[in-house]
C-alpha cells in the first residue's frame, strides 16, 4: 500500500501524479531505487539530450535560421538549444581558441603596431590594463555586444513586431553562429590584418543571410543594414565600455 501511494503522488510535493512527470513541480516519476547502471543511464541521456538540441541547432540555423527563431518564439523550444546557452557554449569554445592559441595576443599586437604609441604615460598604461582586461573578460565581452545588436536590429526591423527580448534571442543564435564560421579562419596562415577583416566580413554575410531569411528583407537591402547595424553597435558598444572601465581600470592600477 505504501509504495502504491508513492506511486500514485509526487516524492518532492505530494501531488497527484497522472503520467511521467509531477504536473504541478516537474518531478519525473522515479519508481527504482538508484544503482551504478542508472547513474550511468541518466548521464548518458543527460549528455545525449544536450548534444541533440546543440547539433539540431546548428544545422538549422545554417539551413532556415528564421525557423529556428520563429519557433523558439512561438513555444516550439524542445528541439533546440535555448539561444543563451547556445550562446555561452560557443563563446566559450571562441574564447578558449581565440586566447588559448595566442590569436587575441597576436591581434592586440598587431593593433599596437599600428597605433602611434602615446608620449602620456598613463594613456599607454591605461591602453595596456584595458587591453588585459578585455583578454580577462573575453566571452563576456562577447555576450554584452548582443544587446547593442538588438537594439538597432529593432530598430531598422520595427514593423515586423517583435520586442526587443525577441530581438536579443535572434541575436543570441545568429552571433553564436556567426563565431562558429568564423573560428577556423583562425587556423589559416594569415597574418591578423587579414583575420580581423575575415571576421567582419563573415559576421555581415552570415547577419545578411539570416536577416534576409527572417524580415523577408532583398539581399541588397539586407546587406546594407546589416553593415549600419555592426558598425553602429560596434561603435556604440567600444563607447559605452571605454566610459565604464575607466574608473575600474585605474582602480586595478592601485
Amino acid at each position: 500500500m505504501e509504495n502504491q501511494v508513492d506511486i500514485l503522488q509526487c516524492k518532492s510535493c505530494a501531488a497527484p501524479l497522472s503520467g511521467v512527470y509531477c504536473g504541478q513541480c516537474g518531478q519525473k516519476v522515479i519508481q527504482r531505487r538508484i544503482t551504478i547502471r542508472a547513474i550511468f543511464e541518466d548521464i548518458f541521456n543527460q549528455i545525449s539530450n544536450v548534444d541533440h538540441g546543440l547539433i539540431y541547432t546548428f544545422f538549422m540555423l545554417f539551413k532556415k535560421p528564421d525557423q529556428v527563431v520563429l519557433d523558439y518564439l512561438a513555444g516550439k523550444t524542445i528541439k533546440y538549444s535555448s539561444p543563451f546557452r547556445y550562446l555561452i557554449f560557443w563563446t566559450a569554445v571562441a574564447a578558449l581558441i581565440y586566447i588559448g592559441f595566442g590569436f587575441y595576443d597576436q591581434q592586440a599586437a598587431g593593433m599596437a603596431d599600428m597605433i602611434q604609441q602615446s608620449e602620456n604615460q598613463k594613456a599607454n598604461e591605461f591602453a595596456t590594463l584595458y587591453n588585459d582586461l578585455m583578454k580577462q573578460y573575453f566571452q563576456l565581452v562577447s555576450i554584452l555586444y548582443i544587446p547593442f545588436f538588438a537594439i538597432f536590429t529593432r530598430f531598422f526591423f520595427k514593423k515586423f513586431g517583435l520586442n526587443y527580448a525577441e530581438h536579443l534571442v535572434a541575436n543570441a543564435y545568429f552571433n553564436a553562429q556567426a563565431s562558429i564560421v568564423f573560428m577556423p579562419v583562425l587556423f589559416l596562415n594569415l597574418n591578423m590584418d587579414w583575420i580581423t577583416m575575415l571576421s567582419m566580413l563573415i559576421m555581415v554575410l552570415y547577419y545578411t543571410y539570416a536577416i534576409h531569411k527572417l524580415f523577408k528583407q532583398g539581399w541588397i537591402a539586407a546587406f546594407f543594414k546589416v553593415v549600419l547595424i555592426y558598425f553602429v553597435s560596434i561603435l556604440l558598444f567600444s563607447l559605452v565600455v571605454s566610459i565604464a572601465l575607466v574608473p575600474f581600470v585605474f582602480l586595478q592600477k592601485q
